[in-house]
This record gives C-alpha cells, sequence and structure tokens, in this order.
C-alpha cells in the first residue's frame, strides 16, 4: 500500500506547489457547496459537499496529518456517492460507483496510517457513529436528496406487478413508499445482503415494514375516497391484498431470521457463565408465530376470485412451509420435555416431529419431480 507521488519525484518544492493547489481547491469547493446550500436542490447540495469533503480529504492526505479526519472526509463523499448511485439514469450510476472506487485507496491508506500510529479513533471513523447537529444535517440533507430522486422514480412508475396481476397506482406517495420499500428489499436480497449481520438485517426489515404499511395506509385512504366505480375500488383492494401478501412474506423472512439468531445462541457452548441460557421455549414461541404468519400468508393468497397459477404455487408453498414449521415446533417442545425430564412425552412428541418431517420431505420430493 503506497501512497501516491508526483511523476518527477515528491520533492519539496512540487509538494509544496501541489498543497497549495489543493488549499485552493478546498476553499473554492467549500464556497461552491455553500452556494449549492443556498441556491441548489437537495442532490445537487449533497454532491457539492461530497466534493468539499473529497478535496479537504486530499488535502491532508498530501499534508502527512490529521488522518482521522481525512478518513472522515473520504468516508462521507464515499457514502453520498454510494447512495446517489442508486438513482439516475446508468451513466450517473456508472460515474458514482467510479467515485466511489476512486475513493477506496485513500480510505485504507488513511486506516493504514492510523493503525501505524496506534490512535484511538475507532469512534471517529465511522460516519454512522457519529453524533451531533452536523450529522443530524448530513443526514436530513441525504434523505431529502433520496426523497426527490424517489419521486422522480415514482413518476415512471404507474403499475404493480405481483404474482400474475397487474394493478395501477395512480396515487404518488404509494409509489414512493412501494419504492422506497423495494430499495430496501435490495439491501437484504442483493448480493451484499449476506454479508449484513442480523442486527443490521432486522433493522432493514423494520424500515421495510413501515413503508409498505405508510403504502397500504395511502392505499386505504383512497378506497374511502374512491369514486363509485367498482373497477377502481377492486384495483385498490386487489393492490392492498398484494402489499399486504409481501408484507406477510416479509414478516415470516424476519422471524425466519430471530430463529435462525436464536438457535446460534442454543447451540453455542456457553463459555461465560454468565451468558444467558437460551432456552427451547424460545424457539418454540417464535415456530408458534411462524405457524400464523404461515397461516395468514396463506387465507390472503387464497381469498379473492380469479386466483392465478402464481397464488396457488404460493398457497401451496405455504402449506408446505407450514409442515416444515410445525416440525420444527414440535422438535423443541420435545427438547423442553427432555431438559425437563420427561422422556416419556419427549419420545413421544420427537417421534411426532420426525413423522411431520417425513411428510414434508416427501411433498417436496414430490413437488421438485412435478417441476421438472
Amino acid at each position: 500500500m503506497e501512497k501516491k507521488t508526483l511523476r518527477d519525484g515528491p520533492n519539496a518544492r512540487q509538494r509544496s506547489y501541489l498543497i497549495g493547489r489543493l488549499r485552493k481547491a478546498v476553499k473554492w469547493a467549500t464556497l461552491f457547496q455553500e452556494l449549492c446550500a443556498i441556491k441548489g436542490d437537495s442532490r445537487t447540495s449533497l454532491e457539492a459537499e461530497a466534493y468539499a469533503a473529497y478535496m479537504k480529504g486530499n488535502l491532508l492526505f498530501e499534508q502527512d496529518k490529521n488522518w482521522d479526519i481525512a478518513v472522515k472526509c473520504f468516508k462521507s463523499a464515499r457514502a453520498v456517492y454510494e447512495e446517489l448511485g442508486k438513482y439516475g439514469d446508468l451513466e450517473n450510476q456508472i460515474l458514482c460507483r467510479e467515485h466511489v472506487e476512486q475513493l477506496e485507496p485513500s480510505i485504507r491508506y488513511c486506516l493504514h496510517k492510523i493503525g501505524e500510529s496506534k490512535l484511538q479513533t475507532s469512534g471517529l471513523i465511522h460516519i454512522g457513529e457519529m453524533e451531533g447537529p452536523a450529522l443530524d444535517l448530513f443526514k436530513a440533507k441525504l434523505e431529502a436528496a433520496m426523497a426527490e430522486a424517489r419521486a422522480q422514480q415514482a413518476a415512471s412508475m404507474t403499475e404493480f406487478n405481483w404474482l400474475g396481476h397487474t394493478f395501477p397506482i395512480s396515487n404518488p406517495k404509494t409509489r414512493v413508499s412501494i419504492l422506497k420499500a423495494q430499495e430496501l428489499e435490495r439491501e437484504i436480497h442483493g448480493p451484499a445482503g449476506d454479508s449484513l449481520p442480523a442486527e443490521k438485517r432486522l433493522v432493514v426489515f423494520d424500515k421495510i415494514f413501515a413503508a409498505y404499511h405508510e403504502a397500504r395506509s395511502n392505499i386505504r385512504s383512497d378506497l374511502v375516497t374512491a369514486a363509485s366505480s367498482e373497477n377502481v375500488k377492486d384495483e385498490l383492494n386487489g393492490l392492498d391484498k398484494a402489499i399486504g401478501a409481501i408484507l406477510g412474506q416479509r414478516t415470516i423472512e424476519r422471524n425466519q431470521l430471530l430463529v435462525s439468531i436464536v438457535k446460534s445462541k442454543f447451540n453455542k457452548v456457553r463459555d461465560d457463565k454468565n451468558e444467558k441460557v437460551t432456552k427451547p421455549e424460545e424457539l418454540v414461541r417464535l415456530y408458534d408465530l411462524l405457524i400464523q404468519n404461515i397461516s395468514d400468508l396463506s387465507d390472503l393468497v387464497s381469498s379473492g376470485r380469479d386466483r392465478k397459477a402464481e397464488e396457488v404455487a404460493l398457497a401451496e408453498e405455504c402449506e408446505l412451509k407450514s409442515m416444515v414449521f410445525r416440525a420444527q415446533r414440535c422438535f423443541y417442545l420435545a427438547k423442553s420435555y427432555s431438559f425437563a425430564g420427561k422422556r416419556t412425552e419427549a419420545y413421544a412428541l420427537f417421534s411426532r416431529a420426525r413423522s411431520l418431517a417425513d411428510v414434508a420431505l416427501k411433498r417436496l420430493h414430490s413437488a421438485n419431480i412435478s417441476d421438472q
């Protein structure tokens, strides 16, 4: 890992000249940022702020000092470019991606220098952990820019597709809420989703729920104010059903994540005597929730007229998952009885769990054969 140098060598005169140019660049970038904050829209203001942070980071980088502040500047710029790269046309996305890639070596070098200097700056180098009015303002600007971008994208979102159905969306607020939820879904279902810590994924799920609930609230408000046209009401009811079903699916995914978290603690060998013991009853309660979730989703999907083949397939999948959840619940209930010393009851429940698992496996095998 090497710091970039001038082509003819890092002599003192060249270095002084470069730093002088960078100081001027920082000055003008800061003035431009202030101007954009007054005259520009949220996106332009953010881009100017990112550029000013980038130039300030470059100045500190070349001065070989204040590495903690330099890395904050670079990370601030990177955060903006990463978010702005999610919106706009392909050219804009490529440009933002290039900016992010350009910043990575500088960030790594700064972190390397911080490590060499043994500075206690772990609380400073992560933007998400910063506090204070400056960060609040930055987040507010970022959210405003994202809201503007979503509004622009929402203008072209005229319909919503779900399990073979197509529902028109006329309310701009509903469009924006659905777009926001879909963006968040990409965070957990995209390529980087598996690398997200479980706690972060739970936070994203909460945001998804909030966005979809907001969409449903808008849909139901439209239903109240809808004209006497039965066609419009049918479309709104269909859209409400679709959003409700997606909420049900995400709820199941979130609860399955909770199950995986509890299982990891349940199977973990406890080194710390003060560590809380994970009991099988906790998993039984979670599987109770999942069984109820899958039942609600199945009822919702099975309701209504003109069911599509995709809806029938989802209902069958719900039935299969319900059997798997019941087998898992039975297994951990058996564990609970076993830990309590009730061997006879535990044996009966283990046998029941095995029976349910066998039936589920046979149905899954049959479904795979029919798909082929």
